[in-house]
């Protein structure tokens, strides 16, 4: 029986490419790949809807399935994070521990986002920072937003700005106008972003938030037992409808995939990075053999928090469960 064809637009993960590569083929499946920035994917779906398959922000998927759109998510996480660590202070800020945000201007690319949507909730519920403590400042433009994509407002009691557009966040991180910024989540430039991942770094008068970021993170995983993810796999629910085994075929071709790459991970120690294999050690020591878990079982908490963050901060209008967003064939996984 010949394989249905579905066209499928991802970033190039380590974990993904073997499956990008054809090293591993879903069952039934002739996937055409394109690989793009997430930022990217996540407009041209959200605005188009252009693959039948793609990586899609959790925090999006969360607002667009709450407004009825047709789309179901299979359990593949494939890009986590502790992204409060990601958080850059100007130096004269007066920012010294994340209590200090109360009353700041805080930068993001926007407020829909999904790391932006951890970042709130993890100041909120594990520094005791509410949301509406801080002054908040956007970067994209609404029409090349995805917030604009998905009709998004302002959250009752949450001062939101857009920066002008001759600036971007790092600017004004550098000059103090932004206390603090986010750091883009995913390296790269994109067609909707001013600022890129990384540049935060090199930029005169500004330092991390958290000056041991890998020791926050650690301290994050052991309290609530989960690295925060960020993307998942989304099919249009049509094609689900037409051929309901495509969605477990699809599952098993993206863990298949990620076993492969975990097969090689003594490759790094190739890389340019001296302490590599000190990391590797500690990655496993800390996160075991498996540090991107797919499926249900092993990400029912995680999915869980980051549900109760979307409700808790006006995202979405009511509290979206699991089987609502995954394909039932998944839930035992």
């Amino acid at each position: 029986m010949p394989r249905i064809k579905l066209s499928l637009c991802i970033a190039e993960y380590d974990r993904v490419k073997p499956l990008l590569d054809e090293i591993v083929k879903p069952d039934g499946i002739y996937l055409m790949a394109t690989t793009l920035h997430p930022s990217d994917t996540f407009y041209r779906m959200l605005k188009y809807d252009q693959f039948d398959v793609s990586e899609m922000s959790l925090s999006s998927f969360l607002i667009a399935k709450s407004q009825g759109k047709k789309w179901t998510a299979i359990p593949v996480f494939p890009y986590r994070g502790f992204f409060h660590t990601w958080i850059y202070c100007n130096n004269e800020s007066g920012i010294k521990e994340p209590a200090d945000l109360a009353g700041k201007k805080f930068g993001l690319p926007e407020y829909q986002i999904t790391a932006a949507l951890w970042i709130r909730g993890t100041l909120e519920h594990d520094f005791g920072v509410s949301p509406k403590k801080i002054k908040w400042f956007v970067e994209r433009l609404e029409e090349k937003s995805h917030g604009g994509t998905t009709g998004f407002k302002s959250p009752q009691g949450i001062s939101i700005q857009r920066i002008p557009e001759n600036e971007s966040l790092g600017s004004l991180l550098s000059k103090g106008e932004l206390d603090a910024v986010m750091e883009p989540a995913y390296p790269g430039k994109t067609s909707i972003d001013r600022t890129e991942a990384s540049i935060l770094a090199k930029l005169p008068n500004v330092r991390r938030l958290f000056s041991d970021p890998k020791n926050e993170g650690i301290r994050y995983f052991h309290q609530h037992g989960f690295a925060q993810m960020n993307h998942t796999i989304i099919v249009k629910t049509r094609i689900l409808e037409e051929n309901p085994w495509v969605a477990l075929n699809l599952y098993n071709a993206f863990v298949s995939s990620k076993e492969i790459c975990y097969g090689k991970t003594n490759q790094l120690l190739l890389a340019s990075l001296l302490f590599a294999g000190a990391e590797l050690e500690d990655q496993l020591r800390i996160f075991g053999k498996d540090p991107y878990p797919y499926g249900i079982k092993a990400n029912t908490k995680a999915l869980e928090t980051l549900a109760d963050y979307s409700y808790e901060q006006g995202l979405t209008l009511k509290r979206l469960e699991i089987q609502e967003l995954f394909d039932a064939s998944t839930m035992d996984t």
